[in-house]
């Protein structure tokens, strides 16, 4: 399995991860929720840590809001656990790859590989933790220790595969430093969230958004080159 599998293999898994990231916001338990449902509550709720935060999220007991809120975050987090996680999992290991031209013996490689394996597996202690928490909202006892467990393990290796990426990028015959560059940008943003994550998680979120559509778009030229190059 050569470079230009692994850019063919990242084109695919990057396509369907934006695909399902554009599909949260459509789901229509979501846009039944409307002005209920806050942007970035999905992150907030990944971040709390007491039942105010909760509140501040889902609302009052008694309100109006609050089944329809909770309804819409059980249908993201379900549909994270189906298809997102395992979405963004397969992209940033085919990632890796591509960025190796297909040499997984690197320790970079193994390593970046490892990282977002490993993320996979916080996220999944984060969204079933968190789908269990909808069901006890005002007495959540040790369920946000392990939802934040989960979110910070996840945030931290996917920033850490971010930079072992950037490595592999530097390292390669062939250096892409722009890109590399643009891969430290998710240490950043997870340092940022973890000072203030009220504030700042939408810089965390921009940072991997950044870092991730950056590695799409520079496996699509390298598909596209490659067949350019067969032509």
């Amino acid at each position: 399995m050569n470079g230009r599998f692994w850019a063919i293999a990242t084109v695919i898994t990057g396509a369907i991860s934006l695909g399902i990231t554009i599909a949260f916001a459509m789901l229509p338990e979501v846009t039944a929720a409307g002005e209920c449902f806050q942007r970035g509550a999905v992150v907030q709720f990944e971040f709390a840590r007491h039942i105010a935060d909760l509140l501040s999220i889902f609302g009052e007991p008694e309100s109006t809001c609050r089944p329809l809120v909770v309804t819409a975050m059980d249908a993201v987090n379900h549909l994270d656990t189906l298809a997102f996680i395992p979405a963004y999992t397969l992209f940033c290991v085919c990632a890796a790859l591509f960025l190796a031209n297909g040499v997984w013996q690197r320790p970079l490689v193994i390593i970046a590989i490892g990282a977002a394996l490993l993320a996979a597996v916080g996220d999944y202690l984060e969204t079933t933790t968190l789908l269990a928490l909808t069901q006890t909202l005002d007495a959540p006892a040790d369920l946000l220790q392990y939802s934040q467990l989960g979110a910070w393990s996840k945030f931290a290796l996917l920033a850490a595969h971010a930079v072992f990426c950037a490595g592999i990028c530097y390292t390669s015959d062939r250096p892409r430093y722009i890109l590399g560059a643009v891969l430290m940008l998710p240490p950043f943003g997870v340092a940022a969230a973890a000072y203030d994550h009220v504030a700042f998680s939408n810089i965390m979120a921009a940072g991997f958004t950044v870092a991730w559509v950056a590695l799409l778009v520079m496996a699509i030229v390298s598909v596209v080159r490659a067949k350019g190059a067969q032509a």
